[in-house]
């Protein structure tokens, strides 16, 4: 399975503009042997939360009808990050969603963890209904976003459930690079799955500056491609699934747990 992650600096309020660009990496980039593509988290308005409303699609749309032409000619699933986005008048959630190959919407999950230090809870819809697994090309896939990082007990049920490759759609700041880096290999290691990155790059008009870094890795927690802190580019990496049972074989966790000890959970 081969992956493919675009990083890019997204501009804030323009959705017409990083549509535009998310249309010229499909336009320029050789997609004929890939099996996915990822996008970040936020991608069409980036971080803009006082006017996230103006920028919200209504049920996905017209967002997902250009991304399910994009994969239909293609021939990739997209992982297509996350957008704000609304289902009826209940307010703006920041939801993720994936399409398939034939256009089709495979999953969508709004982030149920919304980050207090930049005010999210004041302007986003918080997502109640858990993230669950998916497929794509018939292995179990799960996806969360940014700040859900932080919570490895998402990522253990999202494993538990059968979870091989976990997207990960951020705008991670750049202050907090080692967090990024640290995180996401932990989660690799401790699920023994592959974690699939997608972070963007550049200063936003509130003077965000995000760490880049999109990455890929396998369960040993090895980073097999990862993008620079500061440019647009395109990481490529093939997943081996065989590996996940060769590492969970050589180490392993998941027949060594005592749930029946672990008190919270």
């Amino acid at each position: 399975m081969i992956i493919k992650i675009f990083q890019f600096k997204v501009i804030d309020g323009d959705i017409q503009a990083n549509l535009e660009k998310v249309r010229s990496f499909f336009t320029d980039i050789d997609l004929t042997s890939t099996d996915i593509v990822v996008l970040p988290e936020m991608w069409t308005s980036g971080y803009d939360l006082e006017n996230i409303d103006d920028y919200a699609a209504k049920n996905l749309e017209p967002v997902k009808s250009i991304i399910a032409k994009l994969a239909v000619d293609n021939n990739v699933t997209v992982v297509a990050g996350s957008i704000p986005n609304t289902y009826g008048d209940s307010g703006v959630y920041n939801t993720a969603f994936a399409v398939n190959n034939n256009g089709k919407l495979i999953y969508e999950y709004s982030k149920m963890h919304l980050v207090p230090m930049l005010n999210e809870p004041e302007f986003l819809v918080s997502g109640d209904k858990p993230a669950e697994v998916f497929e794509i090309s018939g292995e179990e896939c799960g996806l969360v976003i940014c700040y859900d990082l932080r919570f490895p007990e998402l990522f253990r049920d999202l494993s538990l459930s059968g979870a091989k490759i976990i997207f990960v759609v951020a705008e991670w700041p750049i202050e907090r690079t080692e967090h990024w880096v640290t995180l996401l290999k932990a989660r690799a290691i401790e699920n023994q799955c592959y974690i699939v990155a997608s972070n963007t790059v550049g200063t936003q008009n509130n003077g965000a500056e995000f760490a880049g870094r999109s990455m890929i890795i396998n369960p040993f927690g090895e980073i097999l491609a990862e993008a620079d802190k500061d440019t647009e580019e395109v990481v490529t990496a093939e997943l081996d699934l065989n590996y996940i049972d060769q590492v969970r074989a050589d180490i392993p966790i998941f027949k060594s747990r005592r749930k029946e000890l672990y008190k919270n959970l």
